[in-house]
């Protein structure tokens, strides 16, 4: 059934011209198509191997692309601002990410790194330098031409951020020791001792290289695109969305093969799901994924569209402002997560689509499912955790319970999640008021530390302990909880100057073991997420990270 608040916004997109009619056949692309093979293997280049970038094998006729048509994509809230290094929430990265590029990106399908505006790089066997081969001929959107100075100066901004610009991501940078530019196509970074997932991290899609013309006239892009990328920055209408148009200069000749794509901001679940099943969007996005009973409704009701399940390392973050009371007290905060029912939250924030773990995800990182379900806070039944959560909050002098404010995204799944934290506090006599904020908001509340406790959906961009623990560790811009741990800082620099996987393994099992006895923050699981698409969407696959290769350059549509 259709409300009339969706028939508004059908009808806007009607207006908007989001049908598409039919588009020609697409010739064969260049040499210069996207890399299809002979990748690097996660999480580090091969020492002192030079990869290039190699034509992809031809499609079956029955596959050729097409050009043309614009793709629609959904999205819950508006972009925080469009200055991607400053922000550090995918609904700021996914709306314009296909307007830049960045030196490597990881490969949609496999997960690998692979060649972008770096046609080839190399790194020393000791991890650290890394240099990197700068691509010929690539200019901005604006005709102004790509140099090696404008990749030295927006890592040197992310590094030491010019006054009133934040680095979202300064933690990664503070590895490197300088940037080089020793002739007009060739860039090395020297570290300052080795890290062992850098070119991991750096592959995903926040370390876009941004324009050193515009940057150093402006100091920041909040309000404006300008990129490299295949796709070019049109409008942005807050509460609309965000619309881009075919680069016809991008330097991967023959691409993209869209003429557009536009990310629509819908805030209501329900809207947005009859969005998607009538065809006015034609995929889910990352920031605004379906729900289990949703793709249940799609599978049953309308098995000609694709739905996508991937392992997103996602949960809701329920961070404690460890600062200032109740929760500089770490009795209180091992009260919340003894009382706090996991199993609970997988069935109702996901529906069941998620696995138990710890800080750290089930698997090669995690420990054995039978030692998980028997550890404080994550077994069952409740009661004698719940007995010792009232117990703690006793001793820490509130033995009647407190009341409390609860800061909450105003995002579908982060208001679910921060309901259900609600209800599990009230088992052990805590008594929350939510407080709905919207993203950027709550983005400068938390990071401002002007909240006690706060709930976000948080994402792994890449499978490794590096992810988490730059969330924690005591200088780290996404360290909401403000939690100050040296025994933390130290180990975690240890497990990314090890080349050891088992070393690494034994310290992030210290780690973790540490963060679960001081909790400064609450993560209830390890969630999948589900997108859809429409069968004219082509050349589409789960991604192996909801932060990685959103270029969207080879989609196009069949119709």
């Amino acid at each position: 059934m259709v409300t009339g608040r969706s028939r508004l916004f059908l009808s806007t997109l009607v207006i908007f011209g989001l049908i598409a009619g039919c588009a020609p056949v697409a010739p064969a692309p260049s040499s210069q198509a996207p890399p299809t093979g002979a990748r690097v293997e996660m999480p580090t280049a091969k020492p002192g191997a030079a990869i290039a970038a190699p034509s992809p094998s031809p499609k079956p006729a029955a596959e050729q692309p097409r050009y043309g048509g614009i793709l629609t994509i959904s999205a819950s809230v508006d972009p925080v601002s469009l200055d991607i290094h400053q922000e550090s929430t995918l609904a700021s990265l996914e709306p314009i990410v296909s307007a830049y590029d960045g030196l490597i990106q990881h490969d949609l399908r496999t997960g690998q790194i692979i060649a972008d505006l770096a046609e080839k790089w190399e790194t020393t066997p000791d991890g650290m330098t890394h240099t990197f081969y700068l691509r010929k001929g690539v200019k901005w959107h604006d005709g102004t031409p790509f140099s090696t100075e404008d990749v030295r100066y927006s890592i040197e901004r992310q590094m030491d951020p010019p006054r009133g610009v934040r680095s979202g991501r300064k933690e990664v940078f503070d590895f490197i020791e300088r940037v080089e530019t020793p002739n007009d196509s060739t860039v090395k970074i020297l570290m300052k001792k080795p890290y062992v997932v850098f070119m991991a991290q750096f592959a995903t899609d926040f370390f876009v290289i941004m324009p050193m013309h515009i940057l150093k006239a402006k100091s920041q892009m909040k309000a404006e695109v300008l990129g490299t990328g295949p796709f070019k920055f049109k409008s942005y209408r807050p509460g609309i969305g965000v619309e881009l148009v075919r680069n016809p200069d991008y330097f991967m000749k023959g691409f993209p093969y869209l003429d557009g794509i536009t990310h629509y901001v819908i805030r209501d679940g329900s809207t947005r799901f009859a969005a998607f099943r009538t065809g006015r969007i034609k995929m889910t996005g990352h920031f605004a994924p379906m729900t289990a009973s949703e793709v249940r409704v799609i599978n049953a009701d309308y098995p000609h569209l694709k739905t996508w399940r991937f392992a997103a390392l996602q949960s809701p973050w329920h961070v404690f402002n460890t600062s200032r009371p109740p929760f500089n007290d770490v009795r209180v905060r091992q009260a919340v997560a003894l009382g706090y029912d996991r199993q609970a939250a997988i069935k109702v924030i996901v529906e069941g689509a998620a696995r138990l773990g710890t800080f750290v995800p089930p698997g090669e990182w995690g420990r054995p499912e039978d030692e998980v379900l028997k550890l404080p806070g994550l077994r069952q039944p409740k009661d004698a955790d719940r007995a010792e959560a009232k117990r703690l909050l006793a001793e820490a002098g509130y033995p009647d319970g407190l009341k409390l404010p609860l800061l909450v995204r105003a995002v579908r799944q982060d208001q679910k999640a921060g309901e259900l934290l609600k209800s599990q506090l009230a088992t052990i006599g805590i008594d929350a008021t939510i407080e709905v904020a919207e993203t950027a908001v709550y983005n400068s509340r938390t990071q401002e530390g002007n909240f006690q406790l706060g709930t976000q959906r948080s994402v792994w961009k890449i499978n490794d302990p590096d992810e988490w623990g730059r969330k924690l560790l005591s200088n780290a811009s996404q360290n909401y909880a403000r939690w100050n741990s040296k025994r933390f800082d130290d180990m975690f620099e240890e497990m990314n100057r090890s080349l050891d996987q088992a070393k690494r393994k034994a310290i992030v099992r210290e780690m973790d073991d540490l963060l679960m006895r001081e909790m400064p923050a609450l993560w209830p699981f390890w969630g999948d997420d589900f997108l859809g698409t429409w069968p004219e969407v082509m050349n589409f696959a789960s991604p192996p990270g909801v932060q990685s290769s959103m270029r969207l350059h080879d989609i196009w549509l069949s119709k």
